[in-house]
C-alpha cells in the first residue's frame, strides 16, 4: 500500500510515459518540380508538431453462425486514418507549402492530372517516437505508405497575438509496423 508521495515514485518505475514527449520523422515524396523543395525534399527530419495521437488499430470480427450460437473469428486489420497538428513554422522549409505542394502532385489544383503515375511515388514513410524524460526513445511506431488525405485550414484571429499558428493535417497510410513487435519493421 502507498503512503506517501516517496512510496509511489519508488513503486512507479521509470517514472511513467509523458504525453509530450514525443518526435515525428519523415520527408517529402521526390519526383517533380511540384514537390521539391531544399529543405524538406526527401529528408529525414523532426517536424514541429504541437499533437498527434497513435492511430486506432482494429481487427475487424467475421461472424458466423453455428448452431443457433453466433462464433467469431478475427478479420481484416483495420487502419484508422491519422492526424498531426503542425506548427506553420516558415524557418524550417514552410511545412505547410510543403504539405500544400505534395497534395498538389498527387492531383493538380489547377489541371486535375496527378503527376505520380509516371513511376514517381507520392507515398512516404515516416516514424512516431515516444520519448522518456531524457529523450530516450521508448516507443516507436512506422507509418508505410502514408500521404495526406486533408489539409486542414490556417486560422487567423488578430485577438490572439501571442499564439503560434498550427494546421492540422489528416494522412493515411498502409500499414503500422511497432519496433520490437511487429515482424519485418519497415522504416
Amino acid at each position: 500500500m502507498t503512503t506517501s508521495l516517496n512510496d509511489f515514485k519508488n513503486n512507479f518505475l521509470g517514472g511513467g510515459t509523458r504525453q509530450n514527449r514525443f518526435r515525428i520523422l519523415g520527408g517529402f515524396p521526390s519526383g517533380g518540380d511540384t514537390v521539391n523543395n531544399s529543405n524538406t525534399n526527401n529528408l529525414i527530419s523532426e517536424f514541429h508538431v504541437r499533437s498527434t495521437l497513435i492511430p486506432t488499430l482494429q481487427t475487424s470480427t467475421i461472424a458466423y453462425d453455428h448452431f443457433g450460437r453466433k462464433l467469431y473469428y478475427p478479420g481484416e486489420k483495420l487502419y484508422s486514418t491519422w492526424s498531426a497538428s503542425i506548427l506553420d513554422d516558415t524557418g524550417s522549409g514552410d511545412l505547410w507549402v510543403s504539405f500544400q505542394r505534395w497534395h498538389n502532385y498527387i492531383n493538380n489544383h489547377v489541371t486535375n492530372n496527378t503527376n505520380y503515375i509516371n513511376g514517381a511515388n507520392y507515398k512516404v514513410n515516416w516514424t512516431i517516437q515516444h520519448l522518456d524524460l531524457n529523450g530516450e526513445v521508448q516507443k516507436t511506431f512506422y507509418l508505410n505508405g502514408l500521404w495526406p488525405r486533408t489539409i486542414n485550414e490556417i486560422s487567423f484571429n488578430s485577438s490572439r497575438p501571442n499564439v503560434l499558428n498550427t494546421f492540422n493535417v489528416v494522412f493515411v497510410y498502409d500499414t503500422v509496423a511497432i519496433a520490437g513487435i511487429t515482424d519485418n519493421v519497415n522504416n
